[in-house]
């Protein structure tokens, strides 16, 4: 299963955009994604998930867009196929002493991603904190320190991913906060940022496979849905032979569009429906016939178990008290010949030197 967990959406995204945006992710191959809200400023006060809204109404597009396009009268009416939707929420922090309310985007979202900023921010994410399961980097910008092995190595180890954004580079600019794409700027001073952009994409991306060794890293496409998100869309194979260009090995790439984010929809699932994320709450078979049916078995094997063990125990006692029996008998033999006559006594001497 193929999975892309990044489609960055905001509050201005048109719905149909969404329905360009997830039929082109099934047409290349993708069956999970997830709508990503990046949170870049101050949070709001109440924690709220938009993005159920906005899936019904894309999905509704995309039956009304299947329906419209459908020249024959016999042709089926079924909706468009679709990925599977997760809802996504990325916190970009830049002071890691903040409170920013980490367990109620926990709540409210099936994903939970940061982005830090600066060092402070990136060795807390890595180190400390418990409610992402994604470290989302902006490879497009200049991070003023170096990507250590024993902190990023840390976090993998205690099960967190860094995800690379491969449309930051195709796009050449920032994918940090999901905004316009428009500038003011001439057409040389684009071309120079974003030249300037790819080249910091690369050398951060080469960075951060150094210190993981290739470990522990998710590729998503990041694309932001409104404007035309579906074109900054990849198929895996392109992504994966861009990816070895710069570094990462085919079957990294293939591990980091499949199996890892596989295991973190699976986990953060886990957390979310589970008892502190260990025991997880299904319903039996046949309304609670199973249960009792496995019980009254159950206690069945006691009893019987129960029964053999009496009667081992009853061979047990019938078995040390006829050796009990033999011993008294011969105990008393003996004392017999030892109180008699010395003519019984020699008779018995010569009985035990012919033998039997």
């Amino acid at each position: 299963m193929l999975h892309d967990l990044s489609l960055v959406w905001t509050s201005d995204t048109p719905a149909a955009d969404v329905a360009n945006t997830l039929a082109m992710s099934a047409e290349l191959g993708y069956d999970v994604v997830a709508l990503d809200h990046v949170y870049s400023g101050p949070l709001p006060p109440i924690i709220t998930n938009s993005l159920e809204a906005v899936v019904q109404v894309a999905t509704g597009v995309m039956v009304s867009a299947a329906a419209t396009t459908s020249t024959s009268l016999t042709a089926s009416t079924a909706p468009t196929p679709r990925p599977r939707i997760l809802h996504r929420a990325t916190i970009v922090i830049s002071d890691f002493a903040a409170n920013h309310r980490l367990g109620a985007f926990a709540a409210a979202y099936d994903l939970v991603a940061v982005r830090p900023t600066n060092e402070k921010a990136f060795q807390s994410a890595c180190l400390n904190m418990t409610e992402p399961a994604l470290i989302s980097l902006d490879l497009t910008t200049y991070f003023p320190f170096y990507f250590k092995h024993r902190t990023c190595m840390a976090a993998v180890r205690r099960g967190l991913h860094f995800e690379v954004c491969y449309s930051q580079a195709l796009r050449g600019g920032t994918g940090g906060g999901g905004g316009d794409h428009g500038s003011s700027a001439s057409s040389a001073d684009k071309s120079g940022s974003a030249a300037r952009a790819r080249a910091l994409f690369v050398a951060n991306l080469t960075g951060l496979m150094r210190a993981t060794r290739g470990r522990g890293i998710v590729v998503s496409s990041g694309a932001h849905i409104k404007g035309g998100g579906a074109f900054e869309l990849r198929g895996p194979a392109d992504v994966v032979n861009l990816l070895a260009v710069w570094g990462l090995p085919p079957d990294r790439g293939t591990e980091a569009m499949a199996a890892l984010p596989r295991s973190i929809v699976a986990n953060e699932g886990l957390r979310r429906r589970g008892f502190r994320g260990v025991i997880d709450v299904v319903q039996a078979a046949g309304g609670g016939e199973a249960i009792e049916t496995a019980g009254k078995h159950k206690q069945g094997k006691e009893k019987e178990k129960e029964k053999q063990q009496q009667k081992q125990q009853q061979q047990k006692q019938q078995k040390q008290k006829h050796q009990k029996g033999t011993d008294q008998k011969k105990r008393k033999a003996d004392d017999g010949l030892a109180n008699g006559p010395p003519q019984a006594r020699q008779q018995q001497s010569k009985k035990q030197r012919k033998g039997p």
